[in-house]
């Protein structure tokens, strides 16, 4: 049998569940710290992504564009050298 006294027991345990709290609390708080962290490197990523993203836009417009310029030198390369044949034939022809 305890020889503590009914209140005795009350206070102690009171103590307790003080401490308890107190320790409780301050773990929510390192896990917030740790939440602001994280947020904040999410933050930082998705500035990265949004930065490649624009390079990458850009970087897709230039080659459209030089793909675009290499289809109408082809173009005009191909068109010449069907003038050209036309030519030999016809000389071939007469």
């Amino acid at each position: 049998m305890s020889s503590k006294s009914p209140i005795g027991n009350a206070v102690e345990s009171a103590n307790d569940i003080q401490e308890a709290v107190l320790r409780l609390s301050d773990d929510i708080g390192k896990m917030a710290d740790r939440i602001g962290q994280m947020a904040d490197r999410i933050g930082a990523m998705a500035d990265r992504i949004l930065e490649t993203q624009r390079i990458q836009s850009e970087n897709l417009r230039v080659f459209q564009e030089n793909s675009l310029e290499m289809t109408r030198v082809l173009n005009a390369q191909l068109k010449s050298n069907q003038a050209l044949v036309a030519k030999v034939i016809d000389k071939l022809g007469d």
